[in-house]
């Protein structure tokens, strides 16, 4: 007959320890989050604050090989100059014509900039491709 020791022993025999990893895992992944959150945080606060933008407000097709424009450019401290790259594009989104314009420092936070840009062929519409600070 089996006593009763060797009965208890028997099922505690047949399983694994528990483990004690779990309360690691939970803080090497609350760290991982912290640190991830963290960064989203401080990537959010640097971009929503550019140091130049732009947009193109009024354009006119002057003709099959020829657009104008007028590009506002803001930047929140008009001393530094900045460059903006403008394209044209046709019906089918192809670009017929780019130019970059550089504005200079300045004592206004916007700044607008008439212009004209030569094209290949007849564009539809003018848009704004990036500004940057000059430097």
């Amino acid at each position: 007959m089996i006593d009763q020791q060797q009965s208890q022993q028997r099922p505690a025999g047949r399983y694994p320890q528990r483990r004690r990893r779990r309360p690691l895992v939970i803080v090497a992944v609350a760290v991982v989050a912290a640190i991830g959150l963290g960064w989203l945080i401080w990537a959010a606060a640097v971009h929503s604050r550019p140091t130049v933008s732009g947009a193109i407000h009024v354009w006119k097709v002057a003709s099959d090989s020829s657009v104008t424009f007028t590009l506002t450019v803001e930047r929140p401290d008009p001393s530094v100059a900045a460059t903006c790259r403008v394209i044209a594009q046709a019906t089918n989104f192809e670009t017929v014509g780019e130019k970059t314009i550089t504005v200079g420092p300045g004592t206004d936070r916007l700044t607008d900039v008439h212009d004209s840009l030569r094209t290949i062929r007849r564009a539809t519409s003018v848009s704004m491709s990036g500004c940057t600070v000059q430097g």
